[in-house]
Order: structure tokens, then sequence, then C-alpha cells
């Protein structure tokens, strides 16, 4: 076993093993596809801490409190080397699941930490990167990705929808070879894939082609996880009506907002409130991902004939058809969680600036620089305790979705600095309210997000969550230094 990581290896009131492997799953009808996959075994801890995700590839359903300390043993059953990154919690960097710290083939590798954040709805999923470049974008396609769920007691005080009323969503899109077997950036568009991201053939929830639900006259609580490697999905009723967002990334929003659609970006989630109440049986509903329009780049890989899925196409990912009629007089709650202390913005607060940029055949970059290792300029060096300003420029031909390793930020402001590039119609669905660790920045844009550095110092990471540009080298790590 590779060393232990984390606060203390004592008492602890979760603890369970991890596993990636590889597995075989039917995922379309026909031959069962080959896929790489988490399972998990519970050691100690509550009887609802695991359950499994659609009997399919996405990893189990992690569900801890607010805390609680959980020992993870994360065994590697691959035949390459591996993480498992805990997206969006406050975690010591040695427990953050970096390429710094990889899993070795046969290796097992134990982490403890304490739950620090807000309920809400995180993730999980690999984070190599080796001399040859990232692994993320292929290990997660493979199927290396899963929920988790925290919860506390200011959310169970709203008495939200939950059970059969909660449904956990993950969005992917794949694309399958004749056999079923996924096939990942092949052939003449894998350069292509590279510049733009990948986009599958057709989307899966949870790991099945999307299907109709039977659902009864009451309020749903969906909560959306956009796990796909760099598909936007714009996400809509079919019948029109307002999307009500009631939670993202760091959890609940203070009040609830009702959108036309929502614009959910790759590792973003999205906490969604849906009244059944006043329908008549036999009435049914659809989620879709509505249509907008990308820039050159975004559908370029239709013109080459590579996705019968392009950026920017419509098309359904959840059926609903009411068949049960049923009293649940439970009210959209008009107050929701106002407890987050978003970081403190004053006109002393230093900014610090990032232009995203990128050169034909070399990739994309950040203020000029590519992922070195564990290598930190001067200027990418913060002080624990303070808060800071990072200013977000994007001057490419491409949305990037921009992820801080190891906190919740607020978003404080987005200016639209030039020409989008051909990308419209996702402007008016952007929730950048409450506490998120992932923040869509279109083309032309200058975004601004307020970050404190608190707890833990060390590495870590910052870098677009389009797989394919992180893999790519636009990844950088940041210190944190008292």
């Amino acid at each position: 076993m590779a060393p232990a990581h984390g606060a203390d290896n004592g008492e602890v009131d979760v603890d369970f093993r991890l596993r990636a492997r590889r597995d075989t799953v039917p995922l379309l009808p026909g031959t069962p596809s080959e896929v790489w996959r988490y399972d998990a075994t519970l050691v100690d801890g509550p009887a609802n801490t695991l359950s499994s995700i659609n009997n399919s590839y996405p990893g189990p359903l992690i569900r801890l409190s607010r805390g609680q300390r959980v020992r993870a043993t994360l065994e590697n059953r691959l035949p390459e080397d591996t993480t498992v990154h805990w997206h969006g919690l406050h975690v010591p960097p040695d427990v953050d699941g970096q390429p710094r710290l990889p899993i070795k083939p046969g290796e097992d590798m134990a982490v403890t930490f304490d739950v620090r954040d807000r309920a809400g709805l995180y993730w999980y999923h690999p984070h190599p990167h080796g001399p040859d470049g990232g692994r993320v974008g292929f290990q997660s396609y493979a199927g290396l990705a899963g929920p988790l769920v925290i919860e506390d007691d200011i959310e169970r005080g709203l008495a939200l929808p939950g059970g059969e009323q909660e449904l956990i969503l993950i969005l992917q899109d794949r694309s399958f070879a004749g056999d079923n077997a996924l096939r990942y950036m092949d052939g003449m568009g894998a350069m292509m894939a590279r510049m733009r991201g990948f986009f599958g053939d057709r989307v899966l929830v949870n790991g099945r082609p999307p299907r109709t639900r039977d659902v009864a006259t009451r309020p749903y609580r969906l909560r959306i996880l956009n796990g796909s490697n760099a598909r936007i999905y714009k996400l809509a009723w079919s019948d029109g009506r307002p999307v009500t967002v009631i939670g993202t990334d760091g959890g609940l929003l203070a009040k609830p907002q009702r959108l036309a659609y929502v614009t959910l970006a790759p590792a973003q989630r999205v906490d969604v409130w849906l009244d059944l109440s006043g329908a008549q049986v036999g009435e049914r509903l659809r989620l879709i991902s509505d249509a907008y329009q990308t820039g050159m780049m975004g559908g370029m890989g239709a013109m080459m004939g590579r996705s019968a899925l392009p950026a920017g196409a419509r098309f359904d990912l959840l059926g609903l058809r009411v068949t049960d009629r049923v009293r649940d007089g439970r009210p959209l709650p008009p107050d929701l969680d106002s407890t987050p202390v978003l970081p403190a913005v004053t006109s002393d607060t230093p900014i610090r600036r990032f232009e995203l940029g990128m050169r034909m055949m070399r990739g994309f970059f950040i203020n000029g620089r590519q992922f070195e290792g564990a290598t930190v300029a001067d200027d990418e060096v913060v002080r624990l305790g303070q808060t800071e300003i990072w200013e977000f420029v994007n001057d490419t031909m491409m949305p990037h979705p921009m992820h801080v390793h190891g906190l919740q930020f607020a978003v404080v402001e987005r200016r639209r600095m030039n020409d989008r590039r051909g990308w419209s119609g996702l402007d008016s669905g952007l929730v950048d309210a409450g506490l998120l660790d992932t923040v869509l920045v279109l083309p032309g844009e200058r975004v601004r997000i307020a970050l404190t550095f608190t707890d833990f110092e060390g590495l870590y990471l910052y870098h677009c969550h389009n797989m394919e540009h992180e893999d790519s080298g636009m990844m950088r790590y940041y210190r944190v230094r008292a």
C-alpha cells in the first residue's frame, strides 16, 4: 500500500474502499461494452453511504454529512497510474487527488479528510498526468466518475424532496463502434478533438441512453452533473416552463432563481426544483438540451463528420410521464440557505489576471504557460488567509470552464470584452449566484471570481475543465503559503 494521506488515520465516522478497475457492462442493445469503473465497499459508517447508479458504469453515489471524518482507501486495479480527485471539496492538498501523487497499478492509497463543505452535489473522477500528457479525458471517458452528495442540518430543515423524488442525473456523451466498443479520439479527428474537446455521437444519462420515468403529481428535485469531457448543455423544459434553480456547485442558493434555460458547462452541477402537483395523469414532459450557436472551432467536428451530435445540437435528456395522482402540499421554500460566507471584496482586494490563450498546433495556454508538473511561477503563489480576485480573460475561439481546486468561489463580475467568435444563445442561462468551483468563460469574456485561501498550505491545481484542453496543458499549479 502507498503511504496514507490526510489528517490522521485514527477514529473515523465513515470508512470505505473505492476500487478502479476494468469491467464489461451492457450500455446499448447487443454486445456489452468494456469500461473502466469505480466500485466500492463500505467498511464502516451509515448504511446509506454507498448506493449504485443505474446498474451501469458510473461510480457509486457516495452520501456524506458535514462534520464527518472520512477514510477512503483507493485501490488501483488498472494498467496505468490514476488518482481520485474529490471535485469541489475543501480538502488538504495531499488528499486532493492531484497528478503529482499518482496511485500506481496494483497499489492502494488511504486518504483521510473532514467533510467541511456545505450540503450539495459534488463528484469524484481521476486526475492523472504523465510525461506524455494528461489522461483525465481518457480515464473519465472510459467510465471513471461518480457523484458525491453532502448533507447538513440546514438542508435537512428545508424538507426538500428526497427518496424517489430526488433524481441524480449524470450527463455524458459517448461514441461507439459497431460492436458497442467505446470510441475515443481515434483516426483523422483526433487532432481536432484535442483542440475543440471530444464530442460523442449520443448522450448517456447515468450510463444509459435517455429514458422516460414514471412520476406522480408532486415536487421533484433534479440534481444534475455535467460529466462530459467538453459538451456544454443548455437545459430547458420541452413545454417552455421556467427552470427553477435552487443550487449550484457549492450548494443551495439564498433564494430560488427562475430562468428560461440553464447553461451547464463541463464539471458544473445544478440543483433544479420541478413541481408537478398541478399536472394531469397522462401528461408528459421532457428535459432537453436546447440548440445554441457555436463558433468555428465548436462546429468543426460536424464539418469533418466526426460527431453525429455536434456542439449546440438539440436533443432529449429525460422523459417524465405522470402516472399517479398523490397529495404532496410541499411548497418551494422562498428562502433556501443564506449562511454561506462569500469572500469579502473591497477596492483594495488584489486582482490576479489569467489570460486564456491558444496557439494553433500547440494547444491552449494560461498566461502563455502550459502544465509543467509541480512547477509554480512567482505570480502563482498566494497567501493563506488572503482574499483575491482572479480575472480570467478568454481571447480564444472556444469556451473554457475554469476550475480551481481546493475551495469554492464567488463570481463578482462577468463582462463581454469583444466578439463572441460566433458563440451565442448561452448567456441568459449562466448561473453565477452562490458558490461555485467551476465557471464558464465564453469567448470574448472577462470573468472575475473572488477566492479566499483558508486552512491548508500547499499545492493546488487550476485549469480548464474541458478535459482535452487540460490534458493538452491548459492547467497549472498554484501554491498557498503562510
